[in-house]
């Protein structure tokens, strides 16, 4: 990498070229997931459009590859590289809110917080993700799932625009009337088409208060909770997410004593309609069962949006995977009640989220996001601190994935895999039409194949995807 002429890359950028022998080329090139060590030959953090254009016209002059990191979080190690450009847009946070049209503008490098802070002021927000560090990016390209989803969609499903840096440095703005295919490829599609420096979605009205907390109960009565969410969630108002999720108790003193550090399954409750209205909705989650722990308060939606942050540090040790069950039967219930009282690590986690409502309702060919039928998705979080803990942990989360598979669809939610899964999980998630379509796109917009550090799609004729 010498040979290469960096300092003309570097006097070009607003932002800063780090490269290894940088002093901070170690603390740039980390992400959020542990296990992915990987070192880019150059880091070009942008500060603007102007610099990712420039970036990528000097990767592809001189035959590089280009990963694309916006908050980092992929689980797959997707936001780096080994050996080629990193276009890291973590500098480029900029979020604008348009309340009277109920719209906002965010940056390539923005965060859910970055995101939610500001459309709060206006007691408006998009659908995102559960995590706030998450970057919009790479949630929105993927799908995006969270709290709102039942009743407003995926993140994909409200992109209204989006500004695209193409492989050979052009800039597009991707839209319904302008590069309508490109637009229909971004909501679902992933990073495979180009560097997207800005988004615009809808808003919606919710908060600034909504009605949220966690009604848990002892691991051994997970079978029970499980069939109660089940029969429960399929009338609840679409205002409502209620999530089951598998984890050890935190030491809290709202907790009692004989409970703490062990496993338990709680409903992670979300009412974003009015706070004294969800009370009414929750009450008879709150009264089933004996539950170990019955949190459940009105409070600021940013508050609500950062509760699974403590359980979600950057730098442990992540390996996932994710499986749609299309229903919750005694085979499946059985398998998550078996595998939740054996989660491997006290930071590990199995969430169930229920895949209904208006997520449902969006019709299958108007967007690149494929699953659209009422289910259940499981996401099992393998996370650990310890690399000793590394095969064990990893082995369990794979095992689980394939038991789940047994019982399930064998589809996915692209951004809960990582890329060294025993089945195709890319292919799986799109079927030979859809497949084929993001291959004619590909090869519109990105026909070297330039951003492959995804779920990559081949372009059209590369693998047999284009006819």
């Amino acid at each position: 990498m010498s040979q290469l002429p960096t300092d003309q890359l570097s006097s070009a950028l607003r932002g800063e070229l780090v490269v290894p022998n940088h002093p901070d080329y170690d603390r740039v090139r980390r992400v959020y997931n542990g296990m992915i060590d990987r070192r880019p030959a150059l880091i070009a953090r942008c500060r603007g459009v102007a610099d990712v254009v420039q970036t990528v016209r000097f990767a592809r002059e001189h035959g590089l590859p280009v990963a694309i990191r916006g908050g980092g979080h992929s689980v797959a190690g997707h936001g780096t590289c080994d050996g080629g450009v990193l276009v890291d847009l973590s500098l480029m946070r900029d979020v604008r809110v348009d309340p009277a049209n109920h719209s906002v503008r965010v940056a390539g490098g923005a965060t859910l917080a970055d995101l939610d802070g500001d459309t709060q002021l206006f007691g408006l927000a998009t659908p995102s993700g559960q995590v706030s560090m998450t970057g919009i990016a790479g949630l929105a390209l993927n799908g995006g799932m969270g709290m709102l989803q039942r009743k407003y969609g995926l993140t994909c499903d409200n992109l209204l625009s989006a500004d695209v840096v193409t492989a050979d440095g052009q800039v597009v703005t991707a839209g319904p009337d302008s590069h309508p295919e490109l637009f229909w490829a971004l909501r679902g599609g992933g990073g495979n088409f180009g560097v997207v420096t800005s988004f615009e979605f809808r808003c919606h009205p919710v908060g600034p208060i909504i009605l949220a907390g966690l009604v848990a109960y002892p691991v051994a009565d997970a079978a029970e909770v499980l069939a109660f969410l089940r029969d429960f969630i399929a009338d609840a108002p679409e205002e409502l997410s209620a999530d089951a999720i598998f984890q050890f108790a935190p030491p809290l003193d709202v907790i009692p004593e004989e409970h703490r550090g062990s496993r338990l399954i709680g409903i992670f409750l979300r009412y974003a309609g009015p706070p004294d209205r969800g009370l009414e909705v929750v009450r008879p989650v709150q009264e089933f069962g004996s539950p170990v722990l019955n949190f459940v308060y009105p409070m600021p939606y940013v508050a609500v949006q950062q509760m699974l942050d403590p359980l979600n540090p950057d730098g442990n040790l992540h390996y996932w995977t994710g499986e749609y069950l299309p229903e919750l039967g005694s085979k499946q219930i059985d398998t998550l009640a078996s595998y939740g009282a054996d989660l491997p690590d006290r930071h590990s986690i199995i969430e169930v989220i229920p895949f209904n409502g208006a997520v449902t309702r969006v019709a299958a060919d108007a967007t690149a996001f494929s699953h659209r039928e009422d289910s259940w998705l499981v996401h099992v979080l393998g996370q650990w601190t310890d690399p000793a803990e590394t095969e064990r942990c990893r082995s369990w989360v794979k095992q689980a994935g394939a038991d789940l598979r047994a019982v399930g669809s064998g589809d996915t939610y692209l951004n809960l895999v990582t890329d060294d899964e025993e089945v195709d999980r890319v292919s799986a998630f799109w079927n030979d039409a859809r497949l084929r379509r993001l291959a004619r796109v590909k090869t519109q917009y990105d026909p070297d194949n330039t951003f492959r550090f995804n779920h990559n799609i081949q372009p059209a004729g590369d693998a047999g995807e284009g006819s």
